[in-house]
């Protein structure tokens, strides 16, 4: 069977059949972005496509390619064109881990976009790794597909200036759940903003697994005891404090986890806690302590999980090894914002936040058009470069050889034809100033005089 023929090189033709479908205005421009991002060199900002290989367009046709095209239906057809190609071609090109067992992890974070220089878009301060700055928020669902930093983005989101990133997730989650359903043997797996009542009890309800970190300063409950016969009944029992051995009842399970490096995990379950704010919801508890090869204990604090859901709580090794996925998605991010500048897209005016919707969905695309390579990168026809000692198909790695991988395919850049030189602007005509906003700031709860 040839290259071209393969399964792996046919799922490729696929997907990009799948978006050049749902792109329904500057379809080429746009997809040509996507090839432009996937076959590099790293840009430092949009314009430097032009410069790429692969872009077969003048430079100014990015933008307006990308103003013409930024659209709500457009982001909407994009993903369900994504989703529809992994209901089809997932489940052999995927990669299941054993320690998961039958479980399918997707994780919910956020993460941020700065604008520290704007003052034409309405922005906010967004919490990021070098503190707090003025910028966007993204909401992020992913989903694992593979060993490593391979999680795909189901969904990138803006998030208002006024809503916090645990509001605006529960109700990405409530919507995704409407459009998509949630299968049985699905996880979410968050971190402990997530993990608090109100973000909690609407994610829960509309039929979603959830497995997150709490922090060591929460406190749970056993079930209330037997009704006695006399006054109101109880809603919750004996408290539990998590920094406070003295108060944790024996595990019901407890089991232990081989780690790297001759080093090993023992975990702890509890069936059955409460929360103080939903006392009639039963709630999996799970502790994780990690230990290194010489019995020393890695860490001064356990990791506190918590599980809810309709489906059966997982086991002890297969919550902590979902739990230990979750920051396979921060490499993912990482990856995306450093190689593919998912926050470089620096748009201002009126439709900006649109554009900026727009740009980071064409990101995430990337991110599924390395996947499909990815297959194919792994056939006997690819030559392997003399770099590639590990051969560990990270995003990465497969990014450096997606143009060999085109090539080989039978891809071409697009050879649009030249339509003349634009008259430009009318003579007299003048363009209003942009409104400017000053950046929003969330108000602090008022003290009690």
């Amino acid at each position: 069977m040839g290259i071209k023929n393969s399964a792996s090189g046919e799922s490729i033709h696929d997907l990009r059949r799948c978006v050049l479908k749902a792109l329904p205005c500057r379809d080429e421009v746009l997809l040509n972005i996507i090839d432009a991002l996937a076959v590099g060199p790293r840009p430092a900002t949009p314009s430097e496509l032009a410069l790429s290989p692969w872009w077969g367009f003048a430079g100014s046709t990015l933008y307006s390619g990308l103003r013409e095209g930024a659209d709500t239906s457009t982001l909407a057809a994009l993903r369900q064109a994504r989703m529809e190609w992994w209901q089809q071609w997932g489940e052999s090109l995927s990669e299941p881990e054993a320690r998961l067992g039958l479980w399918k992890v997707r994780v919910l974070d956020a993460t941020n976009y700065d604008r520290p220089q704007t003052r034409t878009v309405r922005v906010g301060y967004v919490h990021g790794a070098e503190g707090m700055k003025p910028g966007h928020g993204l909401s992020v669902l992913s989903e694992r597909a593979a060993e490593g930093s391979w999680f795909l983005p189901l969904e990138i989101a803006l998030i208002p200036v006024e809503q916090s990133p645990t509001e605006f997730g529960a109700e990405q989650m409530v919507l995704y759940v409407q459009h998509y359903g949630w299968e049985p043997d699905e996880v979410l797996a968050v971190d402990a903003a997530y993990t608090n009542e109100p973000t909690l009890r609407p994610m829960v309800e509309a039929g979603v697994n959830v497995l997150g970190r709490v922090s060591s300063k929460r406190v749970f409950y056993l079930p209330p005891p037997p009704y006695s016969g006399n006054g109101r009944p109880r809603v919750r029992g004996r408290k539990i404090k998590l920094n406070d051995q003295r108060t944790l009842p024996e595990p019901d399970r407890h089991h232990r986890v081989a780690g790297a490096s001759g080093g090993w995990y023992e975990v702890s379950q509890w069936y059955d806690v409460r929360m103080r704010k939903w006392p009639t919801q039963p709630l999996g508890l799970y502790r994780v302590w990690e230990y290194k090869a010489d019995g020393t204990q890695r860490y001064k604090r356990p990791l506190w999980l918590i599980y809810v859901g309709r489906a059966a709580a997982p086991k002890p090794p297969q919550a902590q090894a979902i739990y230990e996925h979750r920051f396979g998605l921060e490499h993912s991010l990482r990856l995306m914002k450093g190689e593919l500048i998912l926050d470089g897209g620096q748009f201002n005016g009126e439709q900006a936040q649109q554009r900026v919707a727009l740009w980071v969905e064409l990101v995430a695309t990337v991110m599924w058009w390395l996947f499909a390579l990815r297959k194919f990168a792994q056939s006997n026809g690819v030559n392997w470069p003399k770099w590639w000692r590990s051969r560990r198909l990270t995003p990465g790695a497969v990014r450096r050889v997606a143009l060999g991988l085109f090539v080989q395919l039978g891809l071409h850049p697009p050879k649009p034809q030249v339509r003349g030189k634009s008259p430009g602007r009318a003579v007299g005509m003048r363009l209003a100033p942009r409104k400017r906003y000053r950046i929003f700031r969330k108000r602090g709860r008022r003290t009690a005089a």
